[in-house]
């Protein structure tokens, strides 16, 4: 017989990512309430205890542990597309390439929120500096990078290092980066650290909450397993903070969601709300691979042989001449490692995409991930594909410019088509529990992020994005969270 264990809390906040960290930082810091932050993955306490590992400190490439292990299917009928996303204490936060843009102001308008231009900056403002956030020097840029920019600018993209004002246009820059002294600088230490000695705030990690069990429109209770443990959660207010995956797949378990498709795994619809799980997208990428050259790569040992080497710095904003604003594409150069065998990656996104897809559950049990398909390049008119297109064209003109060219060997073809480029994504999943006006315009919650249907719970993160951000999106996630987060704690104070 399994063991349960009976916990009460005023606020669980389920997920201890980029959003959840901050969410309990203000809950616990701005109400008298016992806030319970509950993380499937891992929680290594505060950086001064010296217990991370030591990939997920270190900001100059990517991490391949702690992955939720999602997968799907890619563009053009690939299968088996890795959708990374980390089960641990700052979530991404934790294992991101660190680049922090704030996107196109106009972008925000979309949201339906009750906030102002001014309040806007204020808030990225305030979370650059708990974040850390710098800008590369360019004697930080690798000889790849400082190769890139050069050529960029060659063919007419200016050195504007504006990719942190929401009023900026077309041009290319060192990335604004949230890593102080090589550190990858996560959601835990910016927001959770410096809140963990508050008496209110519990933070329970290796515990996955299976399921919300709902009565009458109230959430009673979280259904938590953790160590072969089921701890059952009572609270008078939950917040989920699970990402643009794990959200929906909760809410779909706990039978909010779309009634029919919850029949056909055997769950019963507590709340029928069609929205769940929907609106899933993110931004489609192509990349272009070159082998380097010998120069290169005498050039990049020379380098890291006094200084870290970081995989990715540089990003350009670019115009397809397709769609509306001053730009839609980000150009973000990056090269593997040389301990698996360095290549040089020329990467297109396109920032406005219309491909809509969505997150299904293949069954009710919890331990089998949802089926997740983002439907990329698969909107009516084509216009994601042809947006790629264009980026593809304008790396074509970079590569041969004369600040790039001698760096570059040959070109890599796709493994699967032959090609000279490969379809991918930029790790920028947001929309599947979505705000909007009502459940029938397809929305998921209010704009305080408060679930239709259901009396006391909340969507605080990627999930709740309607539309995505012409930006890297852990800023735009925090934002929302920083927002909403504030509706809460006001909400809670007039309780």
């Amino acid at each position: 017989m399994i063991p349960t264990l009976t916990m009460v809390s005023d606020v669980v906040v389920i997920g201890a990512g980029t959003a959840g960290c901050l969410v309990a930082r203000k809950l616990a810091r701005g109400t008298t309430a016992s806030v319970l932050l509950i993380e499937a993955g891992p929680d290594y306490g505060p950086l001064a205890d010296e217990l991370w590992p030591p990939e997920l400190l270190d900001s100059s490439t990517l991490p391949t542990s702690h992955d939720w292990g999602y997968t799907g299917p890619g563009a053009e009928g690939q299968t088996g597309w890795a959708f990374e996303r980390a089960k641990v204490v700052g979530g991404c936060s934790a294992h991101n390439g660190c680049s922090q843009t704030v996107g196109f102001g106009a972008d925000y308008e979309q949201w339906g929120l009750d906030w102002t231009r001014s309040e806007i900056e204020a808030r990225l403002t305030s979370l650059n500096r708990a974040l850390q956030v710098r800008q590369y020097a360019d004697d930080e840029l690798t000889p790849f990078q400082q190769g890139v920019m050069e050529a960029m600018v060659q063919r007419g993209l200016p050195r504007t290092d504006d990719l942190d004002v929401l009023d900026g246009g077309v041009g290319c820059g060192p990335s604004p980066v949230n890593n102080p002294r090589g550190v990858r600088w996560n959601s835990g230490f910016a927001f959770l650290d410096e809140a963990r000695s508050e008496r209110t705030l519990r933070v329970l990690g290796r515990a996955l909450v299976e399921r919300l069990e709902v009565e009458d429109g109230v959430v009673r209770r979280a259904v938590v397993r953790a160590d072969g443990q089921l701890i059952v959660v009572e609270a008078r207010h939950f917040v989920l903070c699970a990402g643009a995956y794990g959200s929906p797949e909760l809410l779909l378990r706990s039978g909010i969601g779309p009634a029919a498709e919850l029949a056909a795994v055997g769950i019963s619809a507590a709340v029928d709300l069609p929205g769940v799980g929907r609106n899933l997208h993110d931004h489609p990428t192509l990349e272009l691979r070159f082998a380097p050259s010998e120069l290169l790569l005498r050039q990049t040992a020379d380098f890291a042989r006094t200084r870290p080497a970081p995989d990715e710095q540089v990003i350009a904003k670019a115009d397809s001449l397709l769609g509306d604003g001053p730009y839609d594409l980000h150009l973000f150069p990056w090269t593997d490692p040389p301990s698996t065998g360095l290549e040089c990656v020329l990467p297109a996104a396109c920032l406005t995409p219309r491909s809509r897809g969505a997150v299904v559950l293949r069954t009710a049990d919890p331990t089998v991930p949802a089926s997740i398909d983002h439907a990329y390049l698969r909107d009516a008119d084509g216009h994601d594909r042809a947006v790629l297109i264009r980026g593809r064209e304008l790396w074509k003109e970079i590569s041969s410019a004369p600040g790039l060219s001698p760096l570059l060997g040959d070109r890599i073809p796709d493994a699967i088509s032959g090609r000279g480029y490969r379809f991918a994504h930029y790790w920028h999943p947001v929309g599947t529990c979505a705000i909007g006006a009502s459940p029938d315009s397809g929305a998921v919650a209010d704009a305080d992020g408060r679930v239709f249907g259901v009396e006391n719970l909340r969507v605080l993160d990627a999930a709740a994005i309607p539309v995505v951000p012409r930006a890297t999106t852990n800023l735009p996630v925090l934002l929302l969270a920083d927002h909403l987060a504030d509706r809460l704690v006001a909400a809670l104070g007039a309780a």
